[in-house]
């Protein structure tokens, strides 16, 4: 499995993805707040700048996954991520995550 195919797996099949990028949103619209206004993002590099979060904390989880299932056959990553509830373990890491300016 590539990563970008490992990343929309995550994006269809894990609940706490939306989790992540609302309060990634969130932390970077408080750091586009402290921007003077003419410098202030737009909506959409708002959003790029989560979506960047997302990869950023998405790789290590990627890279151990793969050095463990050891395979490119999607339905082989799936059968790991099931088999040690990969997604669960996520999904409870997602509730305690925060952001501030020494996360990034």
């Amino acid at each position: 499995m590539t990563y970008k195919e490992f990343l929309e797996y995550l994006e269809n099949n894990f609940d706490g993805y939306e989790v992540f990028m609302e309060k990634a949103a969130a932390y970077q619209q408080l750091k586009n707040q402290k921007r003077p206004a003419k410098s202030r993002w737009n909506d959409g590099k708002v959003y790029k700048a989560a979506n960047e979060m997302w990869k950023k904390a998405m790789q290590p989880l990627y890279d151990n996954l793969r050095r463990e299932v050891k395979s490119g056959i999607d339905y082989k990553w799936i059968e790991y991520i099931e088999q040690h509830e990969v997604l669960e373990n996520l999904r409870d890491a997602m509730v305690d995550i925060s952001f501030n300016e020494a996360s990034i």
